[in-house]
C-alpha cells in the first residue's frame, strides 16, 4: 500500500515527506493505521549523527495508532484495537527477563539497532525501489506502519492516542526515572535539568511521590510557565550559577535528588554538586555515543552520594504502559499538559525546529 513518511535521508539535513510502497504484515506482524506520535529529541540524535543509523530511514519511536490487518500467529492483538507502539520489547524468556529487568533484554536489541525487521529485511520501499529502514523497527513518523506483534500494546479503553503516544517515551522514561528507579520519596526536595518532555514527565512522577519542593531548569524562560503549571515549585534559568542557586533553593544544602532529562555531558557534571548528603543523581536523558563525564570523588566519598542511570524509566512496559494510561484516565498524571502544540506530518521539520529552540513542551503530529 501506498504511504506517507517523513525520510532522512542525509544527516544534518531536513527530512522529506515521501510517498513510499509499505509492504503488507508477514507471520506474527502488525498493520498499525498511526494515530499520533509525538517529536523527541531522540529521533532528532538520528538527523544529527549522535545516534549511529543508517540511511535512508524513516524515524519515529513514540507513536500510537489502531491496528488495521494482522498477519498469520498474530494472538495479542486484533484489528480494531487502540495499541502504543514499544520501541523496546522484551522476549520474556532470557537470563534478564527472569531476573525482573525486562528494560535490559538483548533480544531485540539487533532489530532496534538496524532499522529492520526480525527476519532483517525492511517492509519499506521507496519510489525507485529501494528499501528505506525503520527506526526501532517502528518508523511511526508515518501515516501507517508494519511492526512485529511484540511490539504493540494494547491501551485502556478510552485512552487518546496522542497520550497513548506520549507514554510511548516521554512519560514512561520520566515517570518511571522517579518512581522505578530513584523511588523518590515523600517530603523530598528535587531538581530536574531540562524541562522537555522527559523533564516535565519526571516533574509529575515527583508530584505522585509527593516531593515537596521540585525545582525545574531550562535554558529556554518559555518553559517556566509549563513546569510551574506541571508542579514544579521553583524554575531557574540555566547560567554559571546554577548550582549555587539550587543550594539557594535548598537551605544550602543541595537536593535529595538530581535529574538530568537532556544527555548533555555538562549538565551531568552539575548533578552531584546539587545534591546534599546520600543524595541520589539519575541520568535520564540519552547522552551522546562514547562521552566521558568527571566527578569529585573525595565529594562522592565523603558524602556518600550517588550516581546511576536510567533507560526506558526502568520499567516493565508491559504492566506500566498501562498503569500510566490508567493514572491519566484517573486524573493522576495531568499527560495532556506536555503537548504544546499540534503539528501536520507536512509539517514535521517546523516541528523539529520548535523542540529544538525550546518553545515547546512535546509537539504531536495527530492525523
Amino acid at each position: 500500500m501506498k504511504i506517507k513518511a517523513a525520510v532522512l535521508r542525509e544527516l544534518n539535513k531536513p527530512l522529506t515527506v515521501e510517498e513510499l510502497e509499505l509492504d503488507d504484515p508477514k507471520s506474527n506482524e502488525v498493520l498499525v493505521k498511526i494515530e499520533a506520535f509525538g517529536v523527541c529529541h531522540s529521533d532528532y540524535h538520528v538527523v544529527t549523527g549522535l545516534a549511529k543509523q543508517e540511511l535512508p530511514v524513516v524515524l519515529g519511536h513514540e507513536g500510537a495508532g489502531t491496528v488495521i490487518e494482522v498477519g498469520e500467529k498474530v494472538t495479542n492483538v486484533e484489528v480494531g484495537q487502540n495499541v502504543l507502539l514499544n520501541w523496546f520489547p522484551y522476549c520474556k524468556q532470557c537470563p534478564q527477563c527472569f531476573a525482573g529487568n525486562t528494560n535490559h533484554c538483548k533480544t531485540y536489541m539487533e532489530m532496534l539497532g538496524k532499522g529492520k525487521m526480525l527476519d532483517g529485511t525492511t517492509r519499506l520501499t521507496d519510489s525507485n525501489g529501494r528499501p528505506v529502514l525503520q527506526l526501532s523497527g517502528l518508523a511511526c513518523w508515518s501515516t501507517h506502519v508494519v511492526v512485529p506483534d511484540i511490539i504493540c500494546t494494547k491501551m485502556p479503553k478510552g485512552t487518546p492516542p496522542e497520550i497513548a503516544a506520549l507514554i510511548g517515551c516521554a512519560v514512561t522514561t520520566g515517570v518511571g526515572a522517579v518512581l522505578n528507579q530513584a523511588t523518590v520519596h515523600e517530603g523530598s526536595s528535587v531538581v530536574v535539568y531540562g524541562a522537555g518532555g522527559v523533564g516535565l514527565s519526571i516533574i509529575m512522577g515527583c508530584v505522585l511521590a509527593g516531593a515537596e519542593k521540585i525545582i525545574a531548569i531550562d535554558r529556554s524562560t518559555a518553559k517556566e510557565a509549563i513546569a510551574i503549571s506541571m508542579g514544579a515549585t521553583d524554575f531557574l534559568l540555566s547560567s554559571e550559577d546554577t548550582v549555587e542557586n539550587v543550594k539557594e533553593l535548598t537551605d544550602g544544602l543541595g537536593a535529595d535528588y538530581a535529574f538530568d532529562a537532556v544527555g548533555n555531558t555538562d549538565i551531568a557534571q552539575m548533578l552531584l554538586p546539587s545534591l546534599r548528603e546520600r543524595g541520589l543523581a539519575l541520568l535520564v536523558g540519552v547522552p551522546p555515543t562514547d562521552s566521558r563525564i568527571q566527578i569529585d570523588a573525595t565529594d562522592v566519598f565523603r558524602q556518600e552520594k550517588r550516581l546511576s542511570g536510567t533507560i526506558y524509566g526502568s520499567v516493565d512496559t508491559e504492566v506500566d504502559f498501562e498503569k500510566f494510561a490508567q493514572m491519566y484516565l484517573d486524573g493522576k498524571l495531568p499527560i495532556n499538559k506536555l503537548i504544546s502544540k499540534h503539528y501536520k506530518l507536512e509539517e514535521i521539520n517546523k516541528a523539529c525546529k520548535e523542540m529544538l529552540d525550546g518553545s515547546i513542551a512535546r509537539g504531536v503530529v495527530t492525523f
